[in-house]
């Protein structure tokens, strides 16, 4: 068994912890710091960690006090599914809302920088709570209001609150959820218990810790032009299967579509939330189309470029440290062109196929040239007993027949 000593702090707090002041987060922005030492948990080291509360109604008590934490809880998928709520003093949770929460966490609503600062900790951790089902009087009648608005510096909007729990429903009941692959342990619930003579009062508060998990995603794209880069106006294409890949194994899997995280509605999203630091590669799947050159000019715009390779449809390896965002990897994709026509028995020597002029079929016909990949064309095909061919999934080029 794994041990490990805890004490909590709050940024809402003064450096004494004995009044409300306003110091500095220890991470990212969280309802609470929790500070580890004595660990002997590979999990969890020495160290602070972003923290969250699971019962509005408990209390624990803020430095210096210090508990133990008696029950550590993470599942092998890195999610709360394996968790059993019992053991930290609370009602068994429902699968919805289980995933509701991982989504909720993992989407890191306090320190990417895609939210420009939007949401603060005071709304997520009311959303946590609302979704664990505790109404919005109960949450407001345990006196939290100055803790949850970092001693008020922040305004804790319903609007924003209410933002979280829809997009929250969205993700997991009718969207794209990706529960966090097997291995992340990007969250774990913690049961502190008190260390002799430092508190008596039963009931502690327990935590939920994040572990400074990585997201990676972005966009597929319908490459109009094809020129490998997304042009104003090149619409997201859903629906299309993106999977990650990690030490050569497929690891998760999903479909693009809207950005729950945004109240704006987008097409051709995907994110991949809730994963540890380490190398990770991206692979699309749209066998109805085409990818687009792989880093145009140069790989000088990554951000509006593909990063499919045309062949595999895997892009580079990604190398992710721990809370990064990366949001650059996306696919550009287009339908192949055609070339067609008939080969006939001119009669009247016209150059027009006029009716009743039959179609040679069995003809050989050959296409040259060169696509836009730099790749040489040579492709014979025999006409059809009409007398037709056509060439189909050409890529962007000049060729001749």
């Amino acid at each position: 068994m794994t041990t490990l000593i805890i004490s909590v702090s709050s940024s809402a707090l003064n450096a004494g912890t004995s009044t409300f002041g306003q110091q500095t987060d220890a991470g990212a922005p969280s309802f609470y710091d929790m500070h580890v030492t004595g660990s002997t948990n590979p999990l969890i080291p020495n160290g602070v960690y972003d923290a969250y509360c699971i019962d509005p109604t408990l209390g624990i008590r803020v430095e210096p006090r210090t508990f133990n934490a008696d029950s550590i809880e993470a599942s092998t998928n890195g999610s709360f599914q394996q968790i059993k709520p019992t053991d930290v003093n609370y009602n068994a949770l429902t699968q919805v809302q289980v995933d509701k929460l991982n989504w909720l966490l993992s989407q890191n609503f306090t320190s990417d920088p895609k939210y420009a600062g939007k949401y603060n900790y005071g709304e997520v951790q009311t959303a946590i709570w609302r979704i664990l089902g505790f109404s919005q009087a109960t949450i407001d009648s345990e006196g939290f209001g100055r803790f949850l608005s970092d001693n008020n510096r922040n305004t804790v909007a319903s609007a924003d609150i209410d933002f979280l729990l829809s997009a929250a429903n969205n993700a997991v009941t009718i969207g794209h959820y990706v529960s966090p692959p097997p291995g992340t342990n990007f969250s774990m619930l913690i049961d502190p218990s008190p260390l002799t003579g430092t508190e008596t009062a039963p009931g502690i508060q327990p935590l939920i810790v994040q572990l400074k998990n990585a997201k990676l995603g972005d966009f597929v794209w319908l490459d109009s032009n094809a020129n490998g880069i997304q042009d104003t106006g090149e619409a997201g294409v859903d629906n299309l299967v993106v999977e990650l890949w990690k030490d050569g194994i497929k690891i998760a899997s999903t479909t693009t579509g809207d950005d729950f995280s945004t109240i704006a509605v987008e097409h051709g999203f995907y994110q991949f939330a809730g994963l540890g630091a380490g190398d990770y590669q991206v692979k699309f799947v749209a066998p109805d189309y085409q990818f687009t050159a792989q880093d145009a000019n140069s790989n000088t715009q990554d951000a509006q470029d593909s990063d499919a390779n045309t062949a595999t449809g895997f892009s580079q390896i990604v190398q992710l440290n721990a809370g990064e965002s990366n949001q650059t990897i996306d696919a550009g994709i287009f339908l192949g062109s055609a070339i067609s026509g008939f080969v006939y028995c001119d009669d009247d020597n016209d150059g027009v196929k006029d009716a009743g002029e039959v179609g040679l079929g069995g003809v050989p016909v050959r296409l040259q040239g060169t696509n836009d990949l730099g790749q040489a064309v040579d492709i014979t095909i025999n006409t059809d007993a009409d007398g037709s061919y056509s060439f189909t999934g050409l890529r962007p080029g000049t060729y001749s027949v």
